[in-house]
């Protein structure tokens, strides 16, 4: 999905380290920095 810039992400849910589930919309109004770190701190 390719979005503009100014444009608003629509709504998703991802699990976190903690065990509960973080709703992009829970900071809604805030800005936010999404980083994923494939396999990380895993054995591989």
């Amino acid at each position: 999905m390719k979005l503009s810039v100014g444009e608003h992400a629509p709504d998703f849910k991802l699990p976190s380290i903690g065990g509960t589930t973080v709703h992009l919309s829970d900071y809604r109004g805030k800005n936010v920095v999404l980083a994923f770190f494939p396999m990380a701190w895993t054995p591989i």
